[in-house]
């Protein structure tokens, strides 16, 4: 990591492993996602989304500040839903908000504590989701260019039908895990 330049804070590392934990938590949400995913946020969906960690941190720098020691969730859910509605014109009918609440609160909890084992264990899922995704979209490729390269035309639609339910298996299993 860079050192700061002159006059710049240094970011203390529970509330660096918070930010990440947040940006964790908010990658995994479905009703954010799709959101994001969609533009449902206009033009500038993918800043709204990143100003929704920046806020979500901000609410609780502002707890700390106030001395309070624990967040309340329901405080949480409630910037969540207003963040949705306003930025996303997304309405909340599932109540995942309270689930996301609830989490990033825990995890608030446990990284100002210092401990960042949920945080660290987000990253490593995220890390093996990548590669997962990305050894799919190699296998495919692969299988893909071997039928392009040498493969009867009778044979290739065989063969890329097997090669999707492949990687439809494998893609289910990525989404779970």
């Amino acid at each position: 990591m860079a050192s700061p330049t002159t006059g710049e804070a240094r970011i203390h590392p529970n509330k660096e492993a918070f930010i990440e934990g947040v940006d964790h938590v908010l990658a995994k949400w479905t009703a954010l996602e799709l959101a994001v995913q969609n533009g449902w946020g206009g033009r500038n969906t993918l800043e709204k989304r990143e100003h929704m960690v920046d806020e979500i941190v901000e609410h609780f720098d502002l707890q700390v500040r106030k001395k309070n020691s624990t967040v309340e969730p329901t405080e949480v859910e409630e910037l969540l839903v207003q963040v949705m509605e306003e930025d996303f014109s997304v309405m909340l009918e599932d109540q995942s908000e309270k689930q996301v609440a609830r989490l990033l609160c825990s995890i608030f909890a446990e990284c100002k504590a210092g401990n960042f084992a949920t945080v660290d264990k987000m990253a490593e899922e995220k890390e093996a989701r990548g590669n997962a995704a990305d050894n799919a979209a190699s296998r495919s490729q692969a299988a893909r260019g071997q039928t392009a390269a040498g493969g009867n035309q009778d044979d290739s639609s065989g063969s890329d039908d097997d090669d999707d339910s492949d990687d439809d298996d494998d893609g289910d299993a990525t989404m779970e895990g």
